[in-house]
């Protein structure tokens, strides 16, 4: 038993590769998120496979993953693609590749473009480490809770916006992040591509077109809570480390950080 996972364009037919296509013209089974796009975009970049076999597999399926595994054990080529980018990225595909390679499966990969990775090399932020986190959620507790976990973390964080949450989202960003870095990507890999820079506190509506796909970048404001933190912890392990030392290493330690001869430190710790 063998999937391939087939990553789509995001957005600009030109990113189809030949691999790709050679995938939708051999595969004789499509496990697709909507199988209407999959057709839409085989009609698109002229492939013909009227008799191809194409199957819903959504975020209502992981119920029946034992109906998907079977059709692609009795199938030759099977691929699995979302509507756009990877299947895997904000898409149910790990449950299947999780249970293929549980069944002692093979998974293979026809890379391609990601918003993730595209965002985040138009946003000039640091790429290592960074934090993707998908769709950001609905309610505005669960969405502070989500900054407050990735802003601890620290790493360059994106996450998936929709055009009629975009501009509530960045209010709120702004509003308890004001001193991060902001890169708004919409419509990445398209004629209109914009990637819009500012600090978290300069946001206004007109900054960003609620139109399109978005993916939002932050590079967090560094925290001094986080640097005394982190001071004392540093210290607390120098001073566990010095507990352990005999006096007449300690002074040998202390003898040369300060220039001092051994013997003299020796008798000011013990007074001998």
């Amino acid at each position: 038993m063998k999937l391939t996972l087939v990553s789509t364009p995001i957005g600009n037919l030109n990113d189809v590769s030949e691999r790709m296509r050679q995938a939708f013209e051999s595969c004789d089974i499509v496990l697709a998120e909507d199988t209407r796009v999959f057709r839409s975009l085989l009609n698109k970049i002229e492939i013909d496979r009227p008799g191809l076999r194409v199957l819903s597999f959504n975020d209502h399926s992981q119920d029946k993953l034992d109906f998907y595994i079977e059709q692609i054990s009795n199938s030759q080529f099977p691929i699995l693609v979302s509507d756009a980018g990877s299947p895997i990225v904000s898409d149910p595909g790990h449950i299947l590749v999780k249970e293929i390679l549980a069944r002692g499966g093979e998974v293979t990969s026809v890379p391609g473009p990601s918003a993730v990775t595209v965002a985040l090399e138009l946003s000039g932020f640091a790429p290592n480490p960074y934090t993707f986190f998908g769709f950001l959620p609905r309610k505005k507790g669960e969405i502070s809770n989500k900054l407050k976990v990735a802003s601890e973390q620290g790493n360059t964080s994106l996450f998936f916006e929709s055009p009629h949450r975009i501009h509530s989202t960045l209010k709120q960003i702004s509003q308890e992040f004001p001193e991060a870095n902001i890169c708004i990507c919409r419509e990445l890999t398209k004629k209109f591509e914009e990637a819009i820079h500012f600090k978290a506190q300069d946001f206004r509506d007109e900054l960003v077109t609620a139109k399109g796909e978005f993916v939002i970048v932050i590079d967090w404001p560094k925290s001094n809570s986080s640097n005394l933190a982190a001071s004392g912890e540093v210290a607390k392990f120098a001073q566990a480390y010095l507990d352990k030392q005999t006096p007449k290493n300690l002074a040998k330690l202390i003898g040369n950080a300060l220039g001092r001869k051994t013997q003299d430190v020796y008798q000011e710790l013990t007074g001998k």
